[in-house]
């Protein structure tokens, strides 16, 4: 979040200066994502993204465009990733307790909603609203689709109705929800990247500092920097221009110093301090900087002083805490610095502002250096209670697993504060199947993947109170088990997959290979002897990229239940569900398709929701009333089809998306999503597990191995697809029942409907290709009802929605 209505108020003043993208020629620029994104992911290009889930395909296309800009110009461009949250943002975001509270506010009355909207003009809304306002809106627009299918029952038979309410709302889109498809993009183009420990701008000005950027594209935030004299706050690329900020002159202009400015910065809300603080709360939101300024020259105001001498004590007390800990996060924030070690980047101070005088000025720790004149010829004295208004320091190993992409931030994040969130899904997860699914992942995953990141580091994390919160049952935490005997690892670490293949990329085709071929597992797979002490010679260690992510996959598919092992007896062979991961390629299922399809396995396996069942409570379905009741056989295979069709990835050309949602496909998506996510933690904590120990030869990948032979081939990465191939196959097959079975005008109803002219190029082609996904997919449940792993009845009715899907596409 910038500093508060300062971006408008400079542009108001003329304080933004343009300069030809020419000038940055051969330049190293240090991008924000978290800004650079918030300029393309407006709400107007991504209507109907809460609706439909998956990646914003237009941000590929505004990408690629920029990036064209950037090559023609010979600009090198560095994104840089915000990281996790300091004390004031975690305070202001709601997250530590799943956004309970701003879940729960969906209950409000639409009505309700528009007050709500028109109160966002107040100055006293922060990070925590913002995202009440995202949960609202999801709200808003599904009431509205409702009462729209509800009002057209009568006269809705075959063509489907098209939302009049967008899923839209006044705070940018979440990058952190694609931050993995972002990275595999960067990866795929050889693009420079870097997950930040912290604050994203904050990096870039150590980067800056440290001569590995030239220029930082960022927020007004970077204002508040010492070391930064000027900075890019937007690109018009059409125009082939950037926007930039001189702070000399800003200063200058505004006749206030760079303390007073950081003042005010900390008073009106900012990146690191989100509160608005008295006495700001009362003036409206777009002009609190203007405010704010005038206060400061006319009347000498210091905001800092103010919350000292609040009369409302309490107030004053909180007020203070938030301020201290703003200004503390911004002079002793943590970096990665080239040494591959997160430590507090001390900026060096600088007197050259005009309108900044070389006076000294004072920290404000929450500590033990607390309103310390400091020598600006010295360096800063570090306080000790950094762990304070920053948060509890990890290894820097781990951050560095972080800076790839590796592994996600939020179970670092788990461990530093000791709450793992849930928070609510796109279709706000009100059915008892999605919140079954949530309370079973705790043993499921969480309790091993915790156990797996804190055993190898400081014994207070092994004992240190971890709980699952959740935003339905906010006073219901349940406690993570971060402490086993034996731990996870240790009764994993003899699964070893060693084959010294250097030009092997891993996949889980690759792994389910590798285990048909071997003719002994226990022989093949289990080691005598672990692999972590020094006294274990590096070409016995793991040296390629596939045996690291193999081994990773074997360990995580013998948490999970695929697998049956026991050392002692020297026993190692697949279980039931197992067997049937194994049979995935005599099934003919493509390789393209294992990770979904392993998804679905761990799904079924969880036993929360079958294929063929409603959800409790149910939701309206997107068919017609007419459909439901004349067709109520093939209305079910619709259900089962578009279910499955939640996991395929439909080919298409970047696009907003404007078209019919559907809300019973969706929460089905959600689920699966669910799953997907937490596999996706599991695997990353399985292999930083294996990396910390010491099991793997660091050195016999360089920085590109990383990223392109472990940090992209790890599997459950990507965003879960979109709904569109469902609803498309959704509404083309009720169109097909309605019409005489006539595939023609069915198709042209999809054409129309989805715009398929503009984002999908060759239809019938991707209707082929999905019908193929679900014949294999019928394999596979046969195969599963076959072991009794799912109820019969619902392979033979997949099958034979199958069968009727590929004659209605075949005619």
């Amino acid at each position: 979040m910038p500093v508060k209505s300062l971006e408008s108020y400079l542009f108001e003043r003329g304080l933004v200066g343009s300069y030809p993208i020419e000038y940055l020629k051969n330049a190293v620029l240090g991008i924000d994502v978290n800004h650079y994104a918030s300029r393309l992911l407006t709400s107007k290009r991504e209507q109907y993204l809460d609706a439909i889930g998956g990646f914003p395909t237009s941000l590929r296309m505004y990408l690629e465009s920029d990036l064209k800009v950037f090559k023609e110009f010979n600009i090198t461009p560095l994104f840089v990733f915000n990281g996790s949250l300091v004390s004031t943002q975690l305070e202001s975001s709601g997250i530590l307790s799943g956004n309970a509270d701003e879940a729960n506010a969906v209950t409000v009355n639409a009505s309700a909603v528009n007050s709500h909207n028109s109160s966002m003009n107040s100055a006293n809304q922060f990070t925590k609203e913002n995202k009440e306002s995202i949960f609202i809106q999801r709200h808003k627009g599904w009431t509205q689709w409702n009462n729209l299918v509800t009002s057209n029952k009568d006269s809705y038979i075959d063509q489907p109705i098209q939302p009049q309410e967008a899923f839209r709302y006044n705070t940018i889109i979440e990058t952190k929800r694609f931050l993995s498809d972002l990275i595999a993009y960067f990866i795929d183009h050889d693009i420079l990247y870097q997950v930040a420990p912290y604050c994203s701008w904050a990096q870039l000005s150590y980067l800056l500092t440290n001569g590995n950027i030239d220029a930082i594209y960022g927020p007004t935030d970077c204002l508040m920097l010492n070391n930064v004299q000027k900075f890019i706050l937007g690109m018009e690329f059409p125009n082939k221009e950037f926007r930039f900020i001189d702070k000399a002159r800003v200063l200058r202009e505004f006749g206030c110093s760079h303390e007073e400015f950081v003042d005010i910065a900390m008073a009106v809300g900012n990146d690191l301090q989100p509160f608005t603080l008295p006495p700001l709360q009362i003036y409206p939101a777009v002009q609190l900087f203007e405010f704010a300024l005038e206060m400061v020259i006319s009347t000498g105001t210091n905001f800092y002083a103010y919350q000292l001498s609040n009369p409302v004590r309490n107030e004053s007390l909180d007020c203070v805490d938030k301020y201290r800990k703003g200004v503390s996060a911004l002079h002793y924030m943590p970096v990665l610095k080239d040494t591959g070690k997160v430590e507090i980047f001390i900026e060096p101070e600088t007197a050259s502002n005009e309108g900044d005088s070389p006076k000294q000025s004072q920290t404000y720790s929450t500590g033990n250096v607390t309103d310390i004149p400091e020598d600006i010829s010295s360096p800063r004295p570090i306080p000790s209670d950094v762990h304070d208004f920053i948060a509890q320091q990890l290894p820097s190993e781990y951050y560095f697993y972080k800076s790839l992409g590796l592994i996600s931030g939020k179970l670092l994040d788990t461990i530093s504060t000791g709450i793992y969130p849930e928070e609510p899904p796109l279709d706000h997860g009100s059915t008892n199947s999605y919140r079954k699914l949530v309370k079973d992942s705790v043993e499921v995953f969480k309790n091993n993947e915790i156990n797996l990141l804190t055993q190898p580091i400081n014994r207070y994390y092994q004992i240190k109170p971890i709980k699952q919160v959740k935003w339905f049952a906010k006073d219901d935490p349940v406690s993570i088990t971060n402490r086993m005997t034996p731990s996870t690892f240790e009764k994993i670490n003899h699964l070893v997959v060693k084959t010294d293949l250097k030009d092997k990329s891993f996949s889980i085709s690759e792994f389910i290979n590798l285990i048909e071929n071997s003719k002994d597992l226990a022989e093949d797979f289990i080691s005598e002897k672990v692999l972590f002490p020094n006294s274990v010679s590096a070409d016995k260690k793991l040296k390629t990229s596939f045996d690291l992510l193999s081994t990773s996959f074997l360990r995580d598919a013998y948490i999970l239940g695929f697998f049956e092992y026991n050392l002692n007896k020297k026993l190692l062979k697949p279980t039931v569900w197992g067997s049937i991961l194994l049979q995935f390629n005599k099934l003919s299922i493509d390789p393209e398709y294992h990770e979904a399809f392993f998804v679905l396995l761990v799904f079924f396996k969880m036993n929360v929701l079958s294929l063929s069942e409603d959800t409790q409570p149910p939701a309206p379905s997107s068919l017609s009333q007419a459909t439901l009741r004349s067709y109520p056989r093939e209305s079910l295979y619709i259900l089962v089809i578009t279910r499955i069709l939640t996991l395929f990835q439909v080919e298409q050309k970047p696009t907003n998306y404007y078209g019919p949602v559907d809300k019973k496909t969706l929460i089905f998506r959600d689920h699966l999503d669910f799953v997907k996510e937490n596999l996706k933690e599991l695997f990353e904590a399985v292999t930083v597990s294996s990396l910390t120990s010491g099991e793997f030869d660091r050195l016999s990948i360089d920085n590109s191995g990383w990223q392109k032979n472990i940090v992209r081939n790890l599997p459950f990465k990507l965003s879960t697809p979109s709904t569109v191939m469902a609803m498309m196959w959704e509404f083309f097959l009720q169109k097909y029942l309605h019409n005489g079975n006539a595939k023609a005008d069915a198709f042209s109803l999809v054409v129309t409907e989805f715009s398929t002219f503009k984002s999908v190029p060759n239809l019938n082609e991707q209707f082929m290709k999905s019908q193929d996904f679900l014949t294999q997919c019928s394999a596979l449940l046969n195969a599963l009802a076959a072991s009794k792993l799912i109820k019969s009845e619902d392979a033979f009715l997949f099958a034979k929605a199958v069968e009727y899907s590929g004659k209605a596409i075949m005619d």
